[in-house]
């Protein structure tokens, strides 16, 4: 079970780091390219707002992906708390995480998921008015 558990650790920060490096990469495209006069093309705007959008879906499927392998690392450490319990009765081996450790690397990974969220959602935001504007 600890395989288990072990691979769903590794496909969840694999998961996670690709998406961040798409992220970045897709948001490095979007900056550079933020208009900066009001004489810009519509097909243009029309483009950077649908990248924008893409960065947005992106980042949904990012938190969804987040969600589903956090459960599915739950589900597996739940059954080794039972079988810890079962097998070694008070040992503490893998039941209960020490009280003095830092939150969880999941919650950082969850926070850079809605950072860019916010990030996009805002870049989408400037570019369709800009682009409703012209």
């Amino acid at each position: 079970m600890l395989k288990y558990l072990g691979t769903e650790t590794q496909i969840y920060w694999t998961r996670s780091q690709l998406i961040l490096i798409a992220n970045v990469a897709l948001l490095g495209f979007g900056l550079a390219s933020i208009p900066v006069t009001r004489d810009v093309r519509a097909d243009k705007l029309a483009v950077l707002t649908t990248g924008a959008v893409v960065g947005v879906v992106l980042c949904i499927l990012w938190l969804k992906g987040l969600r589903s392998g956090k459960a599915w690392m739950e589900h597996w450490k739940s059954a080794l708390r039972q079988w810890e319990q079962a097998a070694f009765a008070n040992v503490n081996l893998f039941g209960s995480r020490p009280v003095d450790l830092p939150e969880s690397a999941s919650g950082a990974a969850r926070y850079a998921a809605v950072l860019f969220l916010l990030i996009w959602s805002l870049i989408a935001g400037y570019f369709a008015g800009s682009l409703f504007s012209n």
